[in-house]
């Protein structure tokens, strides 16, 4: 059974009432996140050199798939470790930054544009930390990106 259905024993409901459709952030529906803002991100399982654990990712794709029905996300991890021989990642200031979670302690960043994800926003992210405002610094990850994947 699943949640929210009523079981075989509760004869006050003939059936379930369907949720409402929401679209966005909102209360009932938190986890949808947007270009360009960073989450913390639950990946249970990584294997080698994959991130794992919860950790905090920058979203890269298009809010079209972002906010579509098929529920998934691109997204890159973000790190607090400079590594000088990866000139590739992009740095976060806390100036590029607009904080939405008061309780993360924002610290200068690297985006690891070299390990790009794909996952399930409804079952992966978990809270909205902070929110890139720079178009510029935005347009660096975009620049970081497309030498990555050869795209010119």
């Amino acid at each position: 059974m699943r949640k929210n259905e009523p079981s075989a024993k509760d004869s006050s409901k003939d059936s379930p009432v369907p949720a409402p459709e929401v679209s966005g952030r909102t209360e009932l529906n938190p986890a949808r996140p947007l270009r360009g803002e960073i989450w913390d991100l639950d990946l249970e399982h990584g294997k080698g050199r994959e991130q794992c654990g919860v950790r905090p990712f920058l979203v890269v794709s298009t809010d079209a798939l972002n906010q579509s029905a098929f529920g998934t996300i691109v997204a890159c991890p973000i790190t607090t470790r400079e590594r000088p021989l990866f000139r590739w990642r992009p740095a976060l200031v806390l100036e590029d930054l607009v904080p939405a979670d008061p309780s993360w302690q924002a610290k200068p960043n690297w985006v690891a544009t070299e390990q790009i994800v794909t996952v399930d926003s409804r079952a992966r992210a978990k809270r909205h930390l902070a929110t890139v405002q720079s178009k510029a610094k935005m347009k660096e990850v975009d620049d970081s990106l497309r030498m990555m994947l050869a795209l010119g």
